[in-house]
């Protein structure tokens, strides 16, 4: 048996069954969940973004979940900075932690030390939320292929505030996404082991689920949570699938029946690009749902 300090991320699709999975995990291991998903970080946002129900949070101290506002400017850099110091003490007193999402880059800067982005100035962050507002977001995919023709390898480009992160950064650095992301990574936690897992399941369970969440989305009040959020809906935090398609209902574009629609489809492509980054630039085990009860029972300290 392995007395190492390990991490386990717990990483994968949107309604994949992450939530659940880490606390089995931390029951197993008598320890606590961090959060890596970028928008549970904020306060203001609860259903569209499937934050853990008030059960599932009893059963396992969580950290790093509704910690900061939707009007304050947070990254992934900050979020690992945050976010390091409990880690580390999870590692020291529990000798295990476990780390709960599915955004990519928050991850890695988690373990990889991505915390060296530079402050961006008001002025340009200003002047490119603003192209988005008068132009949308295919001008500003224009303007980042230019800055960076391969930019398709970092950002979803069909997503407004990974598009407006990469213009501001590609500027502000005056270096492609390539150069930024592609520099010798540093381990924040040096002593420690990180095992990468993630629930897997076939395409037509996957789409029928992540449809199920959005219809139960719907039925606890998500039409509502938008339409409080609408004085705000300029704001990056705020760039987010089942947020932006009820603001366009709300603006007269289309219907409600349209919008719950439209944030299925792009909740599946976003699935889809989840699956594509964890297995293209993480060593994920991918790991069937029906056979997770078994690897359940079987992992221990000494498979870690």
């Amino acid at each position: 048996m392995t007395t190492q300090p390990t991490i386990i991320v717990v990483g994968g699709p949107t309604a994949s069954g992450k939530t659940l999975a880490a606390i089995d995990l931390a029951l197993k291991f008598q320890t606590e969940i961090v959060n890596v998903d970028s928008r549970q970080v904020y306060k203001e946002l609860r259903i569209g973004v499937a934050k853990p129900t008030d059960h599932e949070l009893s059963l396992v101290p969580h950290h790093g979940i509704s910690t900061v506002g939707i009007e304050e400017h947070y990254n992934a850099g900050k979020h690992a900075t945050t976010s390091q110091p409990i880690i580390d003490k999870l590692l020291t007193e529990k000798g295990v932690a476990i780390l709960c999402g599915g955004t990519g880059l928050y991850i890695e800067a988690m373990i990889q030390g991505l915390d060296e982005m530079p402050e961006i100035d008001p002025d340009l962050r200003s002047e490119i939320l603003d192209a988005f507002v008068s132009h949308g977001i295919e001008r500003l995919v224009e303007v980042l292929l230019q800055l960076d023709p391969n930019a398709a390898e970092f950002v979803a480009l069909d997503n407004p505030q990974r598009v407006m992160r990469a213009i501001e950064l590609c500027i502000q650095t005056k270096k492609k996404l390539s150069d930024i992301y592609s520099s010798e990574p540093k381990k924040r936690f040096p002593g420690a082991q990180v095992l990468y897992l993630g629930i897997q399941h076939n395409r037509e369970s996957l789409y029928k689920r992540i449809n199920q969440r959005v219809d139960e989305m719907i039925h606890e009040g998500l039409v509502d949570e938008v339409e409080s959020l609408q004085p705000y809906q300029s704001l990056k935090s705020l760039q987010t699938v089942g947020y932006t398609e009820l603001f366009r209902h709300f603006a007269g574009e289309i219907t409600q029946a349209e919008a719950i629609e439209l944030i299925k489809q792009h909740t599946r492509n976003y699935a889809k690009r989840q699956i594509t980054y964890f297995s293209n630039r993480l060593p994920t085990q991918w790991i069937d749902a029906a056979d997770w009860p078994q690897y359940l029972r079987k992992i221990g300290r000494a498979h870690v």
